[in-house]
């Protein structure tokens, strides 16, 4: 594979920004949520049958359960949302002394637990923290201090938890005990220099390397094992949220976008910033989503 991939538009859906991006392999379907605009997109995997389901609050990120049902992070805490029944249910606040936090990244670890983070709205400030959900009324915190919640994924092994806070520009590697879902030994994994924009979001590949959206970088970069960069998957604006492995082969890359903040001239500039991309991967292979496999106090 050349050093480089350039990614193509799937879908020009210009939402504002694009996140939580997962593909549903027994439905198909690609699905994403529109932060600030409110929605949970989905479509087929070639961009078709794009549907839009409007939702109250900011969805930051979600997972779905077992019984196909989801588990959204919103802007002020857990719900669960029955997609058949179009039920909406409230299951805990988080941060409810802190307005100025929203939920922002989130997925399951290896043994579906839902792991998930927020963000100061403000300015980034250290104010937020990640937490692991397994179902009830509570959630434990696993990180404090916290400006802006990104890269959350796993190992293929699931005993390393990868984590990024957008404040800065490193992404971390942490010890993560399966059984007890506690995390040891924090390290800088990867860090950015001044060209590549933030780290947000990140996915993990069956080799175990890790695929960074680089938030106005224009690119998801691959890290391999060790922390070296590998494969660059460059695309045509900016913003780049968050990547998903999917397709049958789970050999296609996904990719979100967002137009947050932009002025007239740089939406004339990136006229499709905000929607979903894709490149095809040689060789390479990414790893099925987890579900949520807690008991939800419904």
């Amino acid at each position: 594979m050349p050093d480089t991939v350039r990614a193509r538009l799937l879908l020009d859906c210009r939402n504002i920004l694009a996140e939580g991006i997962q593909w549903h392999a027994e439905q198909k379907k690609l699905y994403w949520t529109d932060i600030h605009g409110r929605a949970l997109w989905s479509c087929n995997a070639d961009g078709g049958e794009a549907e839009k389901v409007a939702f109250p609050k900011r969805i930051g990120s979600f997972a779905f359960t077992e019984q196909d049902t989801l588990l959204l992070a919103h802007e002020d805490g857990l719900a669960h949302f029955d997609p058949a029944a179009g039920k909406l249910t409230e299951i805990l606040r988080t941060e409810p002394d802190l307005p100025s936090t929203r939920l922002n990244d989130g997925r399951c670890d290896r043994d579906g637990r839902f792991i998930y983070g927020g963000l100061d709205e403000e300015s980034l400030r250290p104010l937020s923290a990640v937490y692991s959900y397994n179902g009830g009324k509570t959630a434990n915190r696993l990180v404090a201090d916290v400006g802006c919640t990104n890269s959350l994924c796993f190992s293929p092994g699931g005993e390393i938890m990868y984590f990024a806070d957008s404040s800065g520009r490193k992404i971390f590697r942490y010890g993560y005990d399966r059984e007890t879902g506690t995390l040891s030994g924090r390290e800088v994994f990867a860090e950015l220099d001044g060209t590549e924009g933030a780290p947000d979001g990140s996915c993990v590949d069956a080799e175990g390397a890790v695929w960074n959206a680089q938030f106005e970088g224009g690119c998801v970069q691959r890290f391999l094992a060790n922390g070296t960069r590998d494969v660059r998957v460059q695309v045509p604006v900016s913003q780049v949220t968050l990547a998903c492995f999917g397709g049958a082969n789970l050999n296609r890359l996904y990719i979100a976008t967002a137009r947050e903040g932009f002025s007239a001239e740089r939406e004339r500039m990136q006229p499709t910033a905000g929607g979903i991309y894709v490149a095809d991967l040689d060789g390479i292979r990414g790893l099925p989503e987890e579900r949520f496999r807690g008991s939800l106090p419904l």
